[in-house]
């Protein structure tokens, strides 16, 4: 309740700051929007665990932000309510590194920072490799298909129209489901979970063609 309190005082100072409104209606207009974020539950992020993905962490935080229609220096406030433990820490020596005299900060500098701290480029790049490399193998559909959506949210300008997320899964399917998906991909209004979802039927369909054969066999 504490750092509700003083996350809520933060951005009435800031909102004031931007705007010639009265104290009163800041607070209210500010307060709705920190009550709406805490009862949405955000994600936590540590910055100590290693299962933690600092990009789920903001793509997730980004989308929430969005639907609140929060400001871009409301965001920086409301998602550094969500940081904890040594991620605490790295954002209030970042915050002091910016000097005592900086304007506050906007959305995009913050993901820049937190970014090049907990995400650097080379892995970066290293993830968006992987993505470019990434073929189904022995993965059943809906495995590759997991692989696939973890992947590319590190690819965004790769994959940014759907015909172009379309055709990369398309590429990294095994040959026998691919001939069976191909004219099913080429549709213009197919999207990406559609045609996981077909393939994942087609595949699931030859693997009980095979165990009906293998039964008749029997």
């Amino acid at each position: 309740m504490r750092d509700a309190i003083q996350l809520l005082t933060r951005l009435v100072a800031a909102q004031t700051r931007r705007q010639e409104v009265g104290i009163g209606h800041a607070d209210r207009s500010v307060s709705a929007r920190v009550c709406g974020f805490i009862n949405l539950d955000p994600l936590v992020f540590t910055g100590a665990d290693p299962n933690e993905d600092p990009q789920v962490f903001i793509d997730r935080m980004q989308r929430m932000l969005r639907v609140m229609k929060a400001t871009v220096t409301e965001s920086v406030e409301l998602a550094s309510y969500r940081l904890q433990d040594v991620a605490v820490n790295w954002y209030e020596s970042w915050e002091l590194s910016r000097g005592e005299d900086a304007p506050p900060a906007v959305w995009q500098e913050f993901t820049k920072a937190f970014f090049c701290h907990y995400l650097p480029l080379e892995l970066r790049r290293a993830r968006v490799d992987r993505f470019l490399t990434l073929r189904q193998g022995n993965m059943s559909v809906r495995e590759y298909s997991l692989q696939f959506d973890s992947l590319a949210r590190y690819a965004p300008t790769i994959v940014s129209k759907m015909e172009d997320r379309v055709h990369r899964f398309m590429i990294g399917l095994e040959p026998h489901l691919l001939n069976d998906c191909t004219s099913v991909s080429l549709q213009p209004d197919m999207d990406i979970s559609h045609i996981q979802a077909y393939a994942q039927g087609v595949e699931e369909r030859k693997q009980k063609q095979r165990a009906d054969r293998e039964h008749d066999r029997a």
